[in-house]
């Protein structure tokens, strides 16, 4: 083998070399971008499915809040008129009674 042979075939596995490199710096490239457009849907999923989470959360407070608001007004109404049925049953009392601490004074 010639000396210029030789050279030539330093030369061809060098390029070849240098093309298995190239092709290794694509391939890198190619899985990272990959990875990072995977990683960005994986966050973004994440992110959609606690807000989606949150405000199932609040809804089901919310709505367990107006629940309690409704009984505790019911509750309240009941009271009232029952007060008030207690207030009008007195009022012929209160009214004589009132009239004859006026008619002794």
């Amino acid at each position: 083998m010639s000396m210029e042979s030789v050279l030539r075939s330093i030369k061809s596995a060098q390029a070849e070399a240098d093309a298995l490199v190239q092709s290794a710096r694509e391939d890198a490239s190619r899985v990272l971008s990959e990875a990072r457009r995977a990683s960005t849907e994986i966050v973004n999923s994440a992110t959609e499915a606690a807000q989606s989470d949150a405000r199932a959360t609040i809804d089901a407070a919310r709505a367990t809040a107006h629940k309690e608001a409704d009984a505790v007004r019911v509750s309240g109404t009941e009271a009232a008129e029952q007060l008030a049925a207690a207030a009008a049953e007195r009022l012929p009392s209160a009214v004589d009674l009132l009239l004859s601490s006026i008619q002794d004074a």
